[in-house]
């Protein structure tokens, strides 16, 4: 597949990041690339942060860029997991 230029962001650390990543790159995996980009390290794990585009939780990543509906140019927002909103449960 074609390779599209993507926004990655942190709006609460002000933070963003722009890549170039195939169109079949996966959401978890943007998300992963995104926080080792911006963060500077990889000792952060991608479970304590979720992802937002058009100001809409991602609930399925395993779903590709071009299956969520991300173009060129597109903003992939990753926010880490608080008081507001909390990570799913797993039990």
């Amino acid at each position: 597949m074609n390779a599209i230029t993507v926004r990655l962001i942190m709006p609460d650390r002000w933070l963003e990041h722009v890549a170039e990543l195939p169109a079949d790159t996966t959401v978890a995996d943007a998300k992963a690339f995104g926080i080792r980009a911006m963060l500077q390290r990889s000792s952060d794990d991608p479970g304590d942060f979720y992802t937002e585009f058009t100001e809409r939780r991602i609930r399925d990543e395993t779903r590709t860029l071009a299956d969520v509906g991300i173009e060129s140019r597109g903003v992939l927002s990753i926010r880490a997991y608080d008081l507001g909103h909390y990570p799913p449960f797993r039990g």
